[in-house]
């Protein structure tokens, strides 16, 4: 009789559990990486508002109108649920409301920036001290804390 070689049952659960190991593995980098992804491309983004509220702002002066500035005020805007959580959590002012404006997503096509919100968001600027908040946040690599703010 001859003797058969060959992978044992063990062998091959073994194999099989390397293989599961693997993806799972590669699926925790790809994950992380896209996360810090998007929030380089949020910080981008805020940049990119930050420069041209900085142009509406030196514009508007000029003119000596707010006709130019963009968004609506979020002094008119806080029945919006987004908005409205976002003030609870009591990152601006309550009482310096007209000065942020929230930038929808047609008020950023306005502006001529191809940028979208995020979803369930909104971009928040002060055209006077060319703030930047975003109200779902990002999170710090550093400490893995939730800011609102352009930093």
């Amino acid at each position: 009789m001859k003797k058969e070689t060959g992978m044992g049952i063990i062998a091959i659960i073994l194999i099989i559990l390397s293989i599961i190991a693997l993806c799972f593995g590669a699926y925790y980098f790809v994950s992380n990486f896209m996360k810090k992804e998007k929030n380089v491309d949020i910080k981008a983004n805020m940049l990119v508002i930050k420069g041209k509220a900085k142009v509406l702002e030196e514009t508007s002066k000029v003119n000596n109108n707010e006709e130019g500035l963009k968004g609506k005020k979020l002094s008119e805007m806080q029945e919006d649920h987004i908005i409205s959580e976002f003030l609870t959590k009591n990152i601006i002012d309550s009482t310096k409301l007209d000065k942020y404006y929230a930038l929808r997503n047609e008020d950023l096509k306005e502006m001529e920036l191809d940028i979208q919100n995020e979803k369930d968001s909104y971009y928040i600027v002060n055209y006077e001290t060319e703030e930047v908040y975003i109200t779902k946040g990002y999170v710090n690599e550093e400490n893995s804390s939730t800011i609102y703010k352009l930093e």
